[in-house]
């Protein structure tokens, strides 16, 4: 009796088991379509790019050394020197000079950055006090953040840049005799960056060990470069950007309110790093090039005009002199872009540059960092 009852459970279970089965895979593979999975990295590359692993080359341990197991936290302080200069082609009488030259009233920036194996962020922010403050310029607004990715060869950086308010330091444009500058509080200057660098000698040579400290150089090297990058800018104002007293003197581009630029980069450079005493730095990198810009006047945000183009010769350089050790970093920074570009009806010379210091630590990088980042990041990464 009891095998005939033991042979009946068998049976049911053998005749339900089965369904349940298939209704459970069912259910498991409704979900997995249902699921997002853009919103599961880990699982994207699984799905549509299950052969994917990032195959690493390190450098060459006895010129560089890396730390991609910690957490790079930094701070640092810097005094920037903004100006823009629109002048007019047209043929102007001696002793006038209907220039546009354009400073900002920005004091020191203090910016925080981190940084964790090949990646790393940052953002800066305005203080309220400063070197280059000054009592009759118009109020100034800088914000700024930066994503990095630093390989040994590749680097790739996207940043954002936004400064409102500017005055023109030209005496000859003002419009109040009781103002000694004409001050611009609605101009606003927009860029957006990205760029790509790479390092012909990544190697013996580590462009990035001053700039995130992903890195450090143990032994004296210097290398070529090459930069590629995509950006735009936008100069814009709730007025023309000329004054009424300087609009004799620019035919065409009188009325326009908003420059509109695009431009693509393709720069050779080269870069080195100086040691010394072991843990004390020298480092140097700079490029140059024309870039191939295309730009619109616009005299309304929405107004349909034709392109243009042209060449905008452009050098581009850094500096800075430091002290790193396994986990303290340190330093004098300087960076330094120009750019001159001869456009339609007038011709622009563009300068930013910055000096500060800055100062960082490298901690062990928390587990829950580390985990993120094995989530987010592609296999081998």
């Amino acid at each position: 009796m009891v095998k005939i009852k033991l042979f009946f459970v068998l049976v049911v279970f053998s005749i339900a088991l089965p369904g349940d089965i298939v209704i459970a895979q069912e259910k498991k593979e409704k979900e997995e379509k249902e699921e997002n999975v853009f919103l599961h990295p880990d699982k994207f590359y699984r799905k549509f790019f299950p052969h994917l692993r990032i195959r690493r080359n390190p450098p060459d341990s006895q010129y560089i050394r890396l730390y991609q197991n910690f957490l790079s936290v930094g701070v640092h302080v810097l005094s920037p020197v903004i100006r823009i200069g629109i002048d007019s082609k047209k043929s102007i009488p001696p002793g006038i000079d209907p220039s546009l030259k354009l400073r900002t009233n920005i004091s020191d920036i203090v910016g925080f950055s981190v940084g964790y194996r090949f990646v790393s962020a940052g953002f800066a922010y305005l203080l309220k006090s400063g070197l280059n403050t000054h009592n009759d310029y118009a109020a100034s607004h800088y914000r700024t953040a930066t994503i990095k990715y630093s390989g040994s060869a590749f680097s790739f950086q996207f940043k954002y840049v936004r400064i409102k308010g500017f005055t023109d330091v030209n005496t000859f444009n003002r419009i109040d005799l009781y103002q000694k500058y004409r001050q611009r509080p609605d101009m606003l200057s927009k860029d957006f960056q990205f760029e790509g660098i790479y390092n012909l000698s990544w190697k013996k040579y580590s462009y990035i060990a001053p700039l995130t400290f992903a890195q450090r150089q143990i032994k004296s090297h210097a290398g070529f470069l090459l930069k590629a990058g995509i950006y735009y800018n936008q100069l814009s104002g709730d007025s023309a950007l000329i004054g009424h007293k300087q609009q004799i003197y620019y035919d065409d581009f009188n009325g326009v309110k908003i420059i509109r630029s695009l431009s693509l980069r393709l720069a050779p450079g080269v870069g080195g790093n100086l040691v010394f005493y072991k843990q004390f730095y020298m480092s140097l990198a700079a490029f140059t090039s024309f870039d191939f810009y295309n730009y619109k006047y616009l005299k309304a945000a929405d107004e349909k005009v034709h392109a243009r183009q042209t060449a905008v010769f452009l050098l581009d350089g850094k500096a800075s002199l430091g002290y790193q050790s396994r986990r303290l970093f340190m330093g004098l920074r300087y960076e330094a872009e120009r750019r001159i570009g001869s456009l339609h009806h007038i011709q622009t010379n563009t300068i930013y540059s910055y000096t500060g210091i800055e100062l960082g630590y490298r901690f062990n990088a928390p587990h829950i960092i580390k985990k993120i980042y094995k989530k987010t990041m592609p296999p081998g990464m």
